[in-house]
């Protein structure tokens, strides 16, 4: 029975890994990324899509190319203005600029150009990235709001699993996943996107932005499971189709 536990636990961490590698790819968030050559030389080059004003925005571009120069250009998002332009710094085959922050929930674009020799190479594949700003958010809250929104998912998938143990343990483990849900989507999270969208002490936000609808509706999936666990006999079909769900609603609604 404990190896049949152990495996489970391997699994519910799997899956649960697998869950967040796929959601990072769907995510509008991820970051561009790119490596090309020059002369024969790698270039590669990360741009953000999101940025935490906590700390500057700083593009870093890593080339074993010598005598390689920049410039990135940027912009409000949808302004006429004429684009800015910060010089890169060349250092140890790493070039840097920093973007002046801007307000939380502010866009802007971007792009780089590089310059070598007689050619100019547009970064990224001649195109232009957009990225948002965000308010500071302390540490603290970051680890909470992490930590709960990944143990809910984990416990979540985990509770699916006991259908394959007799379903020993899905109460205790369903009712552990409903009471992180809750203190996540009714305390944590709202604290986290006040910070996050810059409303503290600033506007009165839309009790949507602080209740999105993924983490109330897989709030619900929880607390309704629970009670259909407990008021049920013959449950075992309903924790694992929970999990199920919770997958879904993770992927597609919680990126």
């Amino acid at each position: 029975m404990k190896k049949n536990n152990l495996i489970l636990w391997i699994a519910s961490f799997i899956i649960t890994f697998l869950t967040l590698y796929i959601t990072n790819l769907l995510s509008n968030e991820y970051p561009v990324t790119g490596t090309f050559g020059i002369d024969g030389k790698k270039v590669s080059y990360r741009f953000e899509k999101i940025h935490n004003i906590i700390s500057s925005l700083e593009i870093i571009i890593r080339a074993d190319v010598d005598s390689l120069s920049g410039r990135i250009f940027w912009r409000l998002e949808n302004s006429k203005a004429d684009w800015q332009t910060i010089q890169l710094k060349n250092s140890n085959q790493t070039l840097t600029g920093i973007i002046p922050n801007q307000k939380p929930l502010d866009v802007i674009d971007y792009f780089v150009e590089l310059i070598y020799k007689d050619k100019k190479f547009i970064l990224p594949n001649e195109n232009k990235v957009t990225l948002t700003f965000f308010g500071k958010i302390s540490p603290m809250l970051k680890v909470l709001q992490f930590l709960l929104l990944y143990l809910g998912l984990f416990l979540s998938v985990r509770t699916g699993l006991e259908y394959f143990n007799n379903s020993e343990k899905s109460k205790k483990f369903a009712v552990l996943t409903g009471i992180i849900f809750l203190t996540l989507t009714f305390l944590i999270n709202p604290l986290y996107l006040t910070y996050k969208f810059g409303y503290m002490n600033h506007s009165i936000p839309v009790i949507t932005k602080l209740f999105p609808a993924g983490f109330l509706l897989i709030t619900i999936l929880w607390i309704a499971s629970i009670i259909v666990m407990f008021r049920k006999k013959d449950f075992k079909l309903v924790s694992i189709v929970s999990a199920f769900l919770s997958l879904l609603i993770f992927i597609f609604l919680l990126k």
